[in-house]
């Protein structure tokens, strides 16, 4: 079976592409969906806020910009302010590990 020239295999088109134009592509992705989550998330909060705190703990209602000041105060408080915390405790185990193993005697054939 021969595929048509403007049909591309699986995955083709991706990997056809020159690593410049994934970057460009990369980044329009992210101009346009960053704002786009951070909307979303700053309004589920503030929803959220508005509907269950008031009513429980009788605090004030938020806007939009408190809610989203709420997020990036929480990721900072519970995450450490640090993006990728979790890797480099992986790298510095796998590294750990392995001066362990090249510091080992080896064990004596007998």
């Amino acid at each position: 079976m021969s595929q048509p020239e403007n049909c591309y295999p699986r995955g083709g088109r991706w990997s056809a592409m020159s690593r410049a134009k994934k970057i460009v592509l990369a980044i329009i992705a992210a101009i346009i969906f960053i704002p786009l989550f951070l909307a979303l998330f700053g309004e589920v909060t503030m929803v959220l806020w508005n509907w269950l705190m008031p009513a429980i703990f009788k605090l004030p209602t938020i806007g939009f910009w408190q809610a989203l000041g709420l997020i990036i105060l929480s990721h900072i408080l519970f995450r450490g302010g640090h993006a990728r915390r979790a890797g480099r405790s992986q790298w510095k185990r796998a590294r750990i590990r392995e001066e362990m193993s090249a510091g080992a005697p080896e064990p004596k054939a007998e």
